[in-house]
C-alpha cells in the first residue's frame, strides 16, 4: 500500500521541503554582521540567534508523532508555510527575547518539516530522490546567499520568505499516514547520537563561515554548496563499490586536511573542499548507523538530540582564538568519530563475534 502511494507522490515535495525549511533555518548565518550594525547585539548574543533553532529542534521527537497523523506530506507542507509566516513577523521585530522565541519555534519547524521530508522521501523508493533531499541543506543554504547577496538586509530576506507561505495550499493534494507515527514510542541510541553529533560537526563549524569571511562568504556559500550536493548523492553509491569503512575514513581525511589548511591559510579552495566533503559525510551518517543495527525509530530521535552542537558549537569556537578552536574542533571530531566507528564495527563484526564463539566451543 505504502508503495503505491509513494508512486503517486510529487518526487520534487520532499527536496523542496527539505531545502526551503534549511533557508528558514540558516539564512540567519548571513545575518550575523548584520544584526550587530542595526540592532546593535552583542556578537555572543547574535550567535545565540544563530543556534537556538537547534535547541528547538531537539523538542521534535515529542511532536512529531501527534502532528504526523494529519498525513507526512501534508505536515511537511504546513510545515514551510508557518516557517515562512514566522520569517515574515521576524521582519518586524528588533529585541533579542522576540528573535530568539521565533528562532526557537523554527527550530522545532524545521525538525518536524525535514522529519517529514525524509520520510515522505523514503515513501518513493527512489536513491536519488533520497540523496537530494538530504542535500536539500545545501540547496536552502545556496538560497540564503543568494537572496542575502543582493538584498543586503536581513529584515529584506525574512520579509521575502513569505513567498513559501502558500505551500500549505498544496498539502491538500496528500494525505499519506505514516504507521511509524500513530502510536508515540521515544527511542534512543547513544552510538547512533555519538555518530550524529561527531558527523555533524563540519556542517556546525560552516555555520559561523559566513561571517568569519565576511563579503566573500557569498560566493564562497554558493559554489561550495553547489559542489557539495554532488557528494550528497555520489557517496552513499561508492558506499555499494567499496567498504563503508574506506568511504568514511577516506571522507574523515580529506575533510580533516582541507579544514585545518583553510583555516590557517584562508585559502578558498581548501574551503570549498571542507564544505564539499563535510556535508557529503551527513549523507553517510544514516548508513553508518544501519551498520550498527541500530532500528530506524531511534536513529530520528537520537539525530534531533545531538542538535545540541548545533548550538553549543557555533558559542565555544568564537570565544578566544578563533581559528584555533576551529582546528580542534575539525581534529577531534574527525579523530573520534574514526576511533569511535572502528570500535564500533569490530564490536559488532560477525567475524569477531563467530571466531569468539568458536574459541568458546573448542574450549569445551
Amino acid at each position: 500500500m505504502m508503495t503505491e502511494e509513494g508512486k503517486s507522490l510529487n518526487k520534487m515535495l520532499p527536496i523542496f521541503v527539505y531545502s526551503v525549511a534549511t533557508f528558514f533555518l540558516m539564512d540567519f548565518a548571513f545575518f550575523i554582521n548584520n544584526i550587530v550594525n542595526t540592532l546593535h547585539f552583542t556578537y555572543f548574543e547574535s550567535f545565540i540567534l544563530l543556534g537556538i533553532p537547534f535547541i528547538g529542534r531537539m523538542i521534535t521527537p515529542f511532536v512529531y508523532s501527534p502532528l504526523a497523523k494529519i498525513g507526512v506530506p501534508r505536515l511537511a507542507l504546513l510545515s514551510v508555510s508557518i516557517m515562512a509566516l514566522i520569517s515574515f513577523g521576524m521582519a518586524y521585530e528588533g529585541l533579542f527575547i522576540e528573535l530568539f522565541l521565533s528562532r526557537f519555534v523554527i527550530g522545532i519547524m524545521f525538525g518536524v518539516a525535514t522529519s517529514a521530508a525524509i520520510e515522505v522521501s523514503s515513501f518513493t523508493k527512489n536513491r536519488v530522490v533520497i540523496g537530494l533531499t538530504m542535500g536539500g541543506w545545501a540547496i536552502g543554504w545556496i538560497i540564503a546567499a543568494i537572496l542575502f547577496m543582493f538584498l543586503k538586509s536581513w529584515t529584506l530576506v525574512s520579509l521575502v520568505g513569505v513567498v513559501f507561505l502558500p505551500a500549505f495550499i498544496f498539502s491538500k493534494k496528500h494525505n499519506i499516514i505514516s504507521p511509524h507515527v500513530r502510536k508515540f514510542h521515544f527511542d534512543f541510541s547513544i552510538s547512533v547520537f555519538i555518530v550524529f553529533l561527531l558527523g555533524f560537526t563540519p556542517a556546525y563549524i560552516l555555520e559561523v563561515v559566513p561571517t568569519y569571511l565576511g563579503s566573500s562568504s557569498f560566493v564562497e556559500s554558493i559554489v561550495a554548496y553547489s559542489i557539495a550536493i554532488v557528494p550528497y548523492l555520489v557517496l552513499p553509491y561508492l558506499v555499494n563499490r567499496f567498504s563503508i569503512t574506506r568511504i568514511v575514513y577516506s571522507t574523515l581525511f580529506v575533510i580533516l586536511v582541507s579544514g585545518i589548511l583553510f583555516f590557517l591559510t584562508g585559502n578558498l579552495i581548501m574551503i570549498v573542499i571542507f564544505t564539499a566533503f563535510g556535508l557529503g559525510m551527513n549523507s553517510l551518517l544514516p548508513i553508518i548507523s544501519g551498520k550498527l543495527h541500530i532500528g530506524p525509530e531511534k536513529i530520528g530521535p537520537s539525530m534531533n538530540f545531538s542538535a545540541i552542537s548545533g548550538f553549543l558549537l557555533p558559542l565555544i569556537i568564537t570565544v578566544g582564538i578563533e581559528y584555533l578552536n576551529i582546528i580542534v574542533a575539525i581534529l577531534l571530531s574527525s579523530v573520534g568519530m574514526l576511533i569511535f566507528i572502528d570500535l564500533e564495527f569490530n564490536r559488532r563484526s560477525p567475524k569477531r563475534n563467530s571466531g569468539k564463539k568458536l574459541k568458546y566451543n573448542l574450549m569445551r
